[in-house]
């Protein structure tokens, strides 16, 4: 019983943040948000901060305790920023409550995805593109995807009688006139608009 108490009065003494820490972990976040707003890679990024270290390991203990390898900037931009910026998208889209959803299929290696995209109007202008999900599915059925959407829509909370168009590529099983994923929003949504992605 005595070395839990050491233990935990070791562990309790150590994990008290301080400024410096906090410091450091908003400049890695803003790092991270930089380097993914401008498109570099993660070593890309690594390769930065070892310079600035070395730049600024005289002036600035900031700099200096500043650690983004390629690991670390992927889990900040995956489990930090991407909920963050996912979330404050759908606040905006149920705001101001009409959207379009536009999805595409993509493959990567032997994996399909779906990535879904929103668009809508907000109070300083249309926003474009934005993904708020990464459907994992092999399946390309027109039910199929439509059952996809429509979870995405119910887990974001966005508002179905909201949704104005639908955008996807000009295929039989995207926008086709019997069953595809459009006459499936269709037959749910009076007068929902066809988009077409070229």
């Amino acid at each position: 019983m005595k070395s839990f108490n050491i233990n935990r009065q070791l562990i309790t003494s150590t994990v008290k943040p301080n400024k410096e820490i906090e410091e450091t972990a908003a400049a890695e976040g803003a790092f991270v948000y930089h380097g993914v707003k401008h498109g570099h890679s993660y070593l890309s990024q690594q390769c930065i901060t070892n310079v600035l270290k070395t730049i600024f390991s005289s002036s600035s203990a900031i700099a200096k305790s500043m650690s983004c390898e390629r690991t670390k900037c992927n889990s900040i931009a995956v489990n930090v920023l991407a909920p963050y910026f996912t979330q404050k998208v759908l606040t905006e889209v149920k705001e101001a409550y009409f959207y379009s959803i536009m999805f595409d299929a993509s493959n990567k290696g032997n994996t399909k995805f779906f990535p879904v995209c929103v668009q809508y109007f907000s109070k300083i202008g249309v926003k474009k593109g934005c993904i708020i999900d990464l459907i994992d599915d092999a399946d390309e059925s027109a039910t199929n995807i439509f059952e996809n959407l429509m979870t995405v829509i119910k887990k974001s909370g966005l508002p179905f009688d909201g949704l104005t168009s639908i955008g996807a590529d000009n295929t039989n099983v995207n926008m086709g006139n019997n069953h595809s994923v459009y006459t499936l929003f269709n037959n749910e949504i009076e007068n929902l608009f066809k988009g077409k992605l070229s």
